[in-house]
């Protein structure tokens, strides 16, 4: 993947704080990334609805574009398993912020992972200690490999989501790398393994989801205070 210089990155930086939502002590997601090989929507102020309302339709549009105010296709489409219909705003597309991998705002050097059950979708957090925005792309990958080297990345599951979001800086010496999502937090979801961001490669941090059983449709939120970049995923 091409990436500019450091120097040109922080020329290019976007500046604006985006929010991202959690599990069980983060809100609903406001409308984000366009859910597709798009581009990113605007997005407004994070909702304050309670985490365990079912998902909302302004997320991202599984069609791969956003109406003027983010608000997601009305219809929903069929879960690959066949088990329930996947509600709007979920997809097996990648999703990329506009001009990625252009680099965002300044978001610190860690990004600590939680995961939370939810109605119909388990949700994967990771929480950052910088208030910039970000700049994120978010896709299935055959094999997870580490960003650089090219190595395989040690990842539990059947289907791998790779994360990636900047613009993170480098850890101090002497900080604690964050442990993977906990086994008890796991347990009963469709993710297997959910790991940290801890520095990156050319200031893009990389982390990776493992998934359970096979491929399941995904949305991509965003918010702020503090920052948090959400993967909700579909377990109808």
């Amino acid at each position: 993947m091409a990436r500019t210089s450091p120097t040109a990155r922080a020329v290019t930086a976007l500046a604006a704080a985006l929010a991202l939502t959690g599990c069980s002590d983060d809100g609903t997601p406001s409308p984000t990334p366009t859910q597709s090989s798009g581009t990113a929507a605007s997005t407004p102020a994070p909702s304050t609805q309670s985490p365990t309302t079912p998902a909302p339709t302004g997320t991202a549009a599984p069609t791969g574009t956003a109406s003027p105010s983010g608000s997601a296709s009305p219809s929903a489409s069929a879960s690959p398993s066949g088990t329930a219909p996947v509600p709007a705003g979920f997809s097996l597309k990648k999703v990329s912020s506009k001009g990625f991998p252009t680099l965002g705002g300044d978001i610190g050097a860690i990004g600590g992972v939680r995961v939370g059950r939810h109605p119909g979708y388990d949700r994967v957090v990771w929480e950052f200690p910088g208030t910039g925005r970000p700049a994120l792309q978010v896709q299935y990958v055959d094999q997870p490999l580490a960003d650089g080297s090219g190595d395989v990345v040690t990842v539990r599951g059947d289907a791998y989501l790779e994360v990636l979001v900047s613009s993170v800086g480098i850890p101090p010496a002497n900080a604690p790398r964050p442990g993977s999502a906990s086994a008890a937090s796991l347990a009963g979801t469709v993710v297997a393994e959910a790991l940290p961001v801890y520095g990156g490669f050319e200031a893009v941090g990389q982390t990776f989801v493992g998934v359970r059983d096979h491929k399941r449709p995904f949305r991509v939120t965003l918010l702020r205070n503090p920052t948090r970049l959400v993967v909700d995923i579909w377990s109808g």
